[in-house]
């Protein structure tokens, strides 16, 4: 197993408001090997694109601790050190662009912040990223307002690479964009991923394209990860209830297949007042009387993945 490019250990993040105080992000450990495809997927307010710009720095972190090529990110300059190899998709790809700039300008600033390449090959580098993403060199002296949303994305994707990064943070990166257009983001994705080698955190809640892309996946509920493992296992046999129920949901295009019954009955609780036990179980179908106190199970290796659930034991240590 190839060492760990990014690893989260125990990550934390909270919000205070008026009504009390949020754990978006409530004890996440996660790691993403070089040139892997991590899949971080989950219900809307569970807490996965916190967790990204987390892992970027873009969030402030309260609690937990971060590594990255094997160093500790504790300091400012380690935080640097990791903005300068990882970079991040955002999700609405016309409002992360600055429709003043053209979409050249936007480009050379990235390379010129980062000292990428001499003031002589800026122009020929911006021309290089736009063909790499499938636009044309012209589209240098356009700006964004003229740009469709799927040549938006482009950009966002060629702005990214222009830090030629380890590690490409992805969030909901096509949930804006039409059916056809995803298509052509995810090919998109996947050839880069296979030309230059870059390892990627894709944050959905589209499960289909989750599947077609990533090696493994992350399933989140409430601020916590309670099944991880690779992409395919976790699809054909989820172990925990709550990725079994979020999988099933997968609408079918078959018009003769009656629509998935709810297998989780009521609504999640509100973040402000979490459950005791395992956050899950006032809804879940096989909870039982431990389910419902003490601290939430934790991830435990359980065959080929990690589950918190306590249906499954950790396996006994031997003597």
């Amino acid at each position: 197993m190839s060492a760990s490019l990014l690893e989260a250990q125990d990550l934390v993040v909270q919000f205070r408001g008026s009504g009390g105080t949020v754990r978006a992000v409530n004890g996440v450990s996660l790691a993403v090997r070089p040139g892997e495809t991590l899949g971080l997927v989950g219900e809307s307010g569970c807490g996965k694109s916190t967790l990204g710009r987390a892992m970027m720095g873009l969030t402030p972190l309260s609690g937990g601790s971060l590594r990255f090529s094997g160093e500790a990110v504790e300091s400012r300059a380690a935080w640097a050190a990791l903005r300068r190899q990882t970079a991040m998709i955002f999700q609405d790809p016309l409002n992360s662009l600055n429709p003043r700039l053209t979409i050249g300008e936007t480009l050379a600033e990235v390379l010129r912040v980062h000292g990428k390449v001499p003031r002589s090959g800026v122009a020929a580098r911006v021309a290089e990223l736009l063909t790499m993403v499938g636009l044309r060199p012209e589209f240098a002296a356009r700006r964004p307002g003229s740009l469709s949303g799927g040549q938006c994305q482009r950009v966002g994707i060629a702005r990214a690479l222009a830090i030629e990064p380890k590690l490409v943070i992805a969030d909901e990166c096509v949930a804006a964009l039409d059916v056809s257009i995803q298509a052509q983001i995810i090919n998109l994705l996947i050839e880069l991923k296979e030309r230059i080698g870059l390892a990627l955190v894709f944050i959905a809640h589209d499960l289909a394209l989750v599947r077609r892309l990533c090696d493994r996946v992350a399933v989140m509920y409430l601020g916590r990860i309670v099944e991880e493992g690779p992409t395919e296992q976790v699809f054909g046999r989820p172990l925990h209830p709550y990725a079994d129920a979020l999988i099933r949901a997968i609408p079918e295009i078959d018009p003769d297949r009656p629509l998935p019954e709810a297998i989780l009955a009521g609504e999640p609780p509100s973040p402000l007042r979490l459950p005791a036990g395992c956050a899950l179980h006032p809804r879940c179908p096989k909870a039982f009387a431990a389910c419902a106190g003490g601290q939430p199970p934790p991830l435990v290796p359980v065959e080929d993945r990690e589950v918190a659930c306590r249906l499954y034991r950790p396996a006994p240590v031997p003597a």
